[in-house]
């Protein structure tokens, strides 16, 4: 059903969850960017020698910023569509695809075809199409799963297809569950994502077959939907120290899950077992709701103005990075030769000006240009379709960059 004079416009907008999803991008970037124990820094094994191990292995939970995007969607998805049902007494299922479609669906497909395009030129490669037909119809987790990662630009695009198999399950489960059935959905969507854990450590599974299966990733959506029903619509409102002691366990959870997979860095080839693999998945989703109750309700006027609006073209900035990665590597800037430069920490400062600098740089022109020029008609459109407004408001009018 379409928002119209029978249904009031509501509002549900939090600038903090901006700043959530900009980190979580950063997450990303740094985890396909900064050093690991396989691919060492110099600079690192320079300055902190005996510790760098450590360091490396710290840097792994980055990798858990996708836990974050996928976590804070749920939780983002389920309010919007129970506020949607209070408002309008139902969920208008052929409305919230059409929202999703115009958020996503042009943004993706144009991706895919740039991804093409990088697979036929020089140094690309070619046989990577096949992959891309996989995540065109949405199936890019189960070809990561089966077959592994492929190196085009698009293949951090994978987690775009769990995202719309999720989608399948949730106006859905939403429209006919009451909170207890909801309650009972998200414990389903757990046992589903423990018995797949089970099963991976039995058979000793290689860690992208476990990370790139979607029901392995329904436990970040079962957690988002559960702080959603458990906070019942109400912002947190809590002292500064009770905010910091969300964040430091936030870090213990990440910290936790990641030494419990700490085969994935250390024993590439050694599967953790079947417990382990299945509390160190869980503590995933865990320390992102703890994150995500930490920054809720947080004062907006503490909010830099620049990291919503990064975080609102957070979507741009994960699907570019990666293209922007391997320009910067065509262009051979990640690779100049600095080891001349006699002082270190001038060495440290330009290589990290060169490897991690100039692709974020790049990565925010170029999201910034997609969502100001290309996503802005598409989010005008989707904006005619919703009965819960979650847009700041003149975000998509307003041609001015924060």
């Amino acid at each position: 059903m379409r928002s119209g004079a029978s249904v009031p416009v509501s509002r549900y907008y939090r600038p903090e969850l901006d700043v959530l999803r900009f980190l979580a991008y950063l997450l990303v970037f740094f985890n396909h960017t900064l050093p690991t124990k396989t691919h060492p820094s110099v600079f690192v094994d320079h300055f902190l020698r005996g510790l760098a191990p450590a360091f490396y292995g710290s840097l792994a939970v980055t990798r858990y910023g996708l836990s974050l995007f996928f976590t804070l969607s749920a939780f983002l998805i389920c309010e919007l569509l129970i506020r949607e049902r209070e408002i309008a007494g139902t969920v208008g299922i052929k409305q919230f695809y059409i929202r999703r479609i115009l958020r996503i669906w042009p943004l993706y497909y144009f991706a895919l075809t740039l991804g093409v395009i990088f697979a036929f030129l020089p140094g690309g490669d070619r046989s990577e199409i096949i992959g891309i037909g996989w995540f065109a119809i949405f199936m890019g987790a189960w070809h990561s799963s089966l077959y592994g990662f492929i190196g085009n630009p698009v293949a951090p695009l994978w987690s775009i297809s769990v995202e719309e198999q999720f989608y399948l399950l949730a106006p859905w489960a939403v429209k006919c569950f009451n909170r207890k059935l909801l309650y009972g959905f998200c414990a389903l969507l757990i046992v589903v994502a423990s018995a797949e854990l089970y099963h991976f450590g039995r058979t000793s599974a290689t860690w992208y077959r476990i990370w790139g299966d979607s029901f392995v990733q329904f436990e970040c959506f079962a957690a988002g939907i559960l702080l959603c029903l458990v906070l019942r619509g109400r912002v947190p409102r809590m002292a500064a120290w009770k905010r910091l002691i969300l964040i430091i366990s936030w870090c213990l959870c990440w910290e936790a899950s990641d030494y419990g997979l700490h085969y994935r860095y250390v024993h590439a080839s050694v599967s953790p077992g079947c417990w382990p693999l299945m509390g160190s998945y869980a503590l995933a989703p865990l320390g992102a709701v703890l994150l995500i109750v930490a920054f809720l309700g947080a004062d907006p006027k503490l909010l830099p103005r620049w990291a919503t609006y990064l975080g609102r073209i957070s979507f741009g900035l994960y699907v570019y990075h990666e293209f922007a990665l391997a320009i910067t590597h065509a262009l051979g800037l990640d690779s100049l030769n600095l080891a001349k430069i006699p002082n270190y920490a001038l060495q440290a400062f330009l290589t990290g000006g060169l490897k991690l600098g100039i692709p974020f740089g790049l990565t925010v022109l170029m999201a910034a240009l997609s969502y100001r020029y290309f996503e802005t008609p598409f989010l005008k459109m989707k904006a005619r379709h919703a009965v819960i407004q979650s847009q700041p408001v003149g975000a998509i009018t307003d041609r001015s960059v924060p």
